[in-house]
């Protein structure tokens, strides 16, 4: 990933936040690959996951491009103290006691939803450290949405369609779903709680991937990981 790809930071709360990144075409031509050959081999991980949707399929990296490229650059922005304290904190709870341990992060679960219209995501949040989205296929417009009969004259407007976070204050903080977003990225401590509203104009599949992120020790020498740029000491 090019280091001059904007990313935005939102900060909720002293503990939650998100970075929303838009992917290079070249990563997202790769996605859609592994995402064919999922459908091929149809492994589905929906018991393991809560949602209302009708197809999850567990989902590959065989280059590694989550770790290598997305996170390694969202973990090297100005907000890097975000994700090493919470690094921190998970290794202090794990009673590590070893100050100079270098640790290293590793792809736990990654899977690829298939969701149809009146489907829905409720509220939960992840195993992990560190959780992420990636959205591929957005089939809907917005303002369609928004202009449903029961749904123009309501004051949730911002529910329907999209995606939101909910803060540990129960304070709601929405990414609008929108053709726009496609290609799109978004980075969260694995805690924080989000749910997905159902659409309702389109007869398409809304496409997404996800997955999960966490630290391990690194056994041997860490100069067998050059090219690791979040390799984190504590």
């Amino acid at each position: 990933m090019e280091n001059n790809i904007p990313v935005i930071f939102e900060k909720i709360d002293s503990d939650n936040w998100y970075h929303l990144v838009k992917l290079p075409h070249e990563m997202i031509d790769y996605l859609w690959k592994q995402i064919d050959i999922a459908k091929q081999e149809n492994k589905s991980i929906k018991k393991e996951l809560v949602g209302n949707i009708h197809k999850s399929l567990y989902l590959k990296d065989p280059k590694n491009l989550i770790i290598d490229t997305i996170f390694t650059t969202l973990f090297n922005t100005q907000y890097k103290c975000y994700f090493t304290n919470i690094i921190k904190k998970h290794f202090r709870r794990t009673n590590v006691q070893h100050t100079g341990l270098y640790t290293k992060p590793v792809l736990d679960k990654l899977w690829v939803n298939f969701q149809r219209k009146y489907e829905f995501n409720p509220l939960h949040d992840h195993s992990g450290l560190f959780s992420f989205v990636i959205w591929m296929k957005i089939p809907y417009d917005l303002d369609d949405e928004r202009n449903l009969d029961f749904v123009k004259n309501a004051n949730t407007q911002s529910s329907v369609g999209n995606f939101t976070f909910v803060s540990n204050l129960m304070e709601s903080f929405t990414v609008e779903m929108d053709k726009e977003v496609e290609g799109s990225c978004v980075f969260f401590p694995s805690y924080l709680h989000h749910m997905v509203y159902p659409f309702y104009t389109s007869d398409e599949e809304r496409i997404t991937i996800s997955g999960n992120i966490f630290y391990e020790q690194i056994k041997d020498t860490v100069s067998n990981y050059p090219k690791i740029n979040s390799i984190y000491q504590i």
